[in-house]
């Protein structure tokens, strides 16, 4: 299991200042560490994420995110530029070290970011 725990508390309000909401790109990132870790062979067949905000305080649910829909995800957007993303192991994995990962982001540019915003409108979390 993987967990995503942001700082944010107000998940709707707009990213980098552009249409896609706080919300959307936290999906986003969720999916593509899960894409880096399956396509290392690090993770198979994929993962759960536990998701909150608040500093935790938040619980937004456990989102399923399988290797194959990282990979059909990636394939349709299309992968950019890495990006310098900070990943705690717990002492299970490495030592509960920190450490920062250049993952590879999605390409939501252009008419894909309302294609992308149906998307996390219609994936919903396990709870």
């Amino acid at each position: 299991m993987f967990s995503l725990v942001a700082p944010d508390t107000g998940t709707t309000r707009p990213a980098y200042g552009g249409k896609l909401r706080v919300y959307d790109v936290h999906i986003a990132k969720m999916v593509e560490i899960t894409h880096l870790m399956c396509s290392t062979g690090r993770l198979s067949p994929g993962t759960t994420w536990s998701y909150s905000t608040g500093n935790g305080s938040i619980n937004m649910g456990n989102f399923n995110i399988s290797c194959q829909l990282a990979n059909d995800l990636a394939g349709a957007y299309g992968l950019g530029n890495p990006e310098q993303t900070p990943i705690y192991f717990s002492a299970e994995e490495a030592g509960g070290d920190t450490s920062v990962v250049s993952v590879p982001i999605l390409n939501i540019t252009g008419g894909k970011i309302n294609r992308w915003m149906n998307f996390t409108r219609n994936f919903k979390p396990t709870r």
